[in-house]
């Protein structure tokens, strides 16, 4: 069994972030649920989370590169578990 290429792995992480917010707009706006700070906090993690992978997707870095845009997904997952 290979291992996916980056460039898809890093897709499917964004996928999974559009996945998780429309979730939550569906619970939100659907089911009449009103998010709590701590929910719009997530919120905010996960679509920063989202674009870092779409722009790692799309850039498809190598080297020091790969490091930054890690540093960024470690940035963007850290805001939600403040």
């Amino acid at each position: 069994m290979t291992i996916p290429d980056k460039r898809i792995l890093n897709f499917a992480g964004f996928l999974m972030c559009a996945d998780l917010m429309g979730y939550a707009l569906f619970a939100q706006y659907y089911l009449m649920l009103e998010p709590c700070p701590l929910c719009i906090l997530q919120r905010i993690a996960v679509v920063g989370m989202g674009v870092v992978f779409l722009l790692m997707a799309l850039h498809n870095p190598a080297g020091v590169g790969r490091f930054a845009y890690a540093l960024l997904l470690v940035v963007s997952m850290s805001m939600g578990a403040i």
